[in-house]
């Protein structure tokens, strides 16, 4: 399979931020020293992508729909909710965690296990986040700026 390229932070939207909240749910209340474990259960798993984390068996029979695929900043806003460039088909959460981890944002310890640890700069983009969806926001309309700060 070949490299992918992350998707920078920028064009983050509804899924990578509510992966990035599951995360620091896992982490907060880890008995591991702040090491989260991801539940394979409760993630969007393409299994072309991910054989070895496809564990609900309802995908392996239906397969992946494109549908599934992860929307990116802006996918909710855009009059045209099937622009292929608001939405990756094939992109699933096992991707969104590399690009989460290519932003410096968590670190995966252990893809096999689904052991992460989120950075500082991870604990404080959850921090924003959390404050965000605190004050009645949505995952999809969350953006990152280090001007936050």
């Amino acid at each position: 399979m070949a490299v992918k390229k992350a998707i920078p932070m920028q064009d983050f939207g509804k899924d990578h931020y509510s992966l990035l909240a599951y995360v620091e749910t896992l982490c907060v209340d880890s008995s591991k020293g702040g090491v989260g474990e991801i539940d394979k259960r409760r993630v969007r798993c393409n299994p072309r992508r991910h054989p070895l984390h496809n564990v609900n068996a309802n995908m392996g029979v239906t397969g992946w729909k494109p549908d599934w695929g992860t929307r990116l900043s802006g996918f909710w806003t855009n009059a045209d909710l099937t622009n292929p460039k608001r939405q990756i088909g094939f992109h699933d959460d096992w991707d969104c965690l590399d690009d989460l981890d290519a932003a410096g944002l968590l670190e995966v310890l252990s893809e096999a296990n689904g052991y992460v640890k989120l950075t500082d700069k991870g604990l404080t983009v959850a921090g924003l986040l959390r404050a965000w969806k605190a004050k009645g926001g949505m995952f999809a309309t969350f953006q990152y700026s280090e001007s936050k700060l």
